[in-house]
């Protein structure tokens, strides 16, 4: 699987030995609950407004402990004036899924000998299928 916000690559999938792990998408809709004097129930009402989170991890291994520390360091000015829009694309079947309206709400990035580790919570509004 790739991910990525516009041009930045925050997985850059298999052919790049990278992959996302511990893999999470969460749906949160709006409810607005009714209840009415003397009702044995109450009603829901789907107001129509829906937040997507996903969340992820991913290690990148590198050459040295001083280039993950290096990328660890240069991550966070990589991550300014994202591209709105989270893809997903689904390897080996380039199925292609897009998050909309996605923002970086977190992202925790520590680097371990060679290996940076990274994760990320990303916000967004619909999130669909938009290819084959």
């Amino acid at each position: 699987m790739k991910i990525s916000m516009g041009t930045v690559v925050l997985v850059a999938g298999d052919s790049s030995n990278e992959r996302a792990y511990d893999f999470k998408i969460t749906n949160t809709r709006q409810i607005q609950i009714a209840t009415a004097v003397r009702s044995a129930t109450a009603r829901g009402f789907d107001r129509g407004n829906q937040q997507t989170t996903v969340e992820f991890r991913v290690s990148k291994r590198h050459d040295s402990a001083q280039k993950a520390q290096k990328y660890v360091l240069q991550h966070a000015a990589l991550l300014k004036n994202l591209s709105p829009t989270l893809t997903i694309a689904v390897e080996p079947s380039q199925e292609i899924y897009a998050l909309s309206d996605a923002a970086i709400g977190d992202v925790q990035s520590e680097s371990e000998g060679v290996v940076s580790l990274h994760f990320y919570k990303i916000i967004g509004g619909n999130f669909a299928k938009i290819s084959l």
